[in-house]
């Protein structure tokens, strides 16, 4: 079968759809019935044939390829995931804690075969209905119970990171998505990633690296990665004050959710669950604002002290003064960006002042 495509060019050029039919074979068939009628009957091997699953060796070799776990191993993780987040509100994204990367959900419910689902449908596409129908039950019968159960954790991951990234599409502006894009063309998260786990790694080691400013022990800490937010702290805190500031970080924590979540691909699950923000509370300057020339003498002093967390952003820091206070009013609550006073020339020996790392 073939029809034309115009172009809107003088001549048009036609695609070919191969409509041949094709019927399952009564050996086929007969594995078919079985396996509905009594799936108990079938060895692994039939059921790795019906289900169009590898041998175990490879399999598991192709699944640790991809994601570093085995397809038993995945599994596994599967249903434990299950069992620890049996939170069905689908509303509430932000809470959800997926247990499955979007890569490992797609190898439950794709295949760890290059190309295999989309092969299972061009065949189930040249069958009958009534085949089809006879191959859809029997694949969803050939599967072990662990293997269903692991599968339907795999769809809810995916249908939810289907979600996640059409509200962070909506969410963020052209500006925002086109910021990601040239982001990523920057190895920043190799970057971070690997400079946060050797400095967790090196303060594990360290007798004098047993807490930190966030309260946390030193493998926590260097197990995260962020910046250092200051905000002003009310000489009296009152409750309403005290619920707006909340009101104002969750606001923050959701634009920064979007911005995580937007690429599935781009942005790296680990990047995702290491990074955070670190709130540090100062006191208002003479005008009870903040005063960012004092801030930064502030961040230095945080750095000589060791009071930064560990694997967190020594060149820069983000802070809050009345003005992006009020944004939390807005559609798009803001922050501003701050470097530190950099070094004397003596203390640095470039003259250039303190260099900032690639983020």
């Amino acid at each position: 079968m073939s029809f034309p495509i115009g172009t809107g060019e003088t001549n048009s050029f036609s695609i070919n759809a191969d409509r041949t039919p094709l019927t399952l074979d009564k050996s086929t068939r007969t594995l078919y019935n079985r396996a509905i009628s009594d799936p108990s009957s079938l060895t692994d091997q039939e059921r790795r044939l019906i289900t169009h699953r590898p041998l175990p060796e490879e399999e598991n070799n192709l699944c640790r390829n991809a994601c570093g776990l085995s397809m038993d191993e995945l599994i596994a993780k599967a249903i434990n995931s299950n069992n620890n987040n049996n939170n069905e509100d689908d509303d509430d994204d932000l809470s959800l804690s997926f247990g499955l990367s979007n890569k490992e959900a797609r190898l439950l419910t794709a295949s760890v075969v290059q190309g295999q689902s989309g092969r299972i449908l061009s065949e189930v596409a040249h069958l009958s209905p009534e085949e089809r129908d006879l191959k859809a039950r029997a694949m969803e019968a050939a599967r072990t119970d662990d293997v269903s159960a692991a599968i339907e954790v795999a769809q809810r991951v995916r249908h939810r990171w289907t979600g996640v990234q059409l509200a962070a599409a909506k969410a963020l502006s052209n500006d925002d998505i086109r910021n990601i894009q040239v982001a990523m063309k920057v190895p920043w998260q190799e970057h971070v990633l690997q400079s946060s786990s050797t400095s967790a790694g090196d303060s594990s080691s360290d007798p004098s690296s047993s807490s930190s400013s966030s309260g946390q022990g030193p493998g926590e800490a260097g197990a995260r990665f962020g910046l250092v937010v200051f905000h002003q702290q009310e000489e009296e805190e009152e409750e309403e004050e005290v619920g707006r500031l909340s009101k104002y970080k969750s606001q923050i924590r959701t634009a920064i959710y979007h911005g995580l979540h937007y690429s599935v691909l781009l942005i790296k699950n680990e990047t995702r669950n290491r990074f955070t923000l670190h709130w540090v509370a100062v006191p208002g300057g003479h005008n009870n604002d903040l005063d960012p020339s004092a801030l930064r003498s502030r961040f230095s002093t945080m750095l000589s002290n060791n009071e930064i967390p560990i694997g967190f952003r020594r060149d820069a820091f983000l802070y809050l003064d009345k003005e992006a206070f009020h944004s939390r009013e807005t559609v798009r609550p803001y922050l501003w960006l701050a470097e530190p006073e950099p070094k004397p020339e003596y203390e640095t020996g470039t003259g250039t002042g303190a260099q900032p790392e690639v983020l």
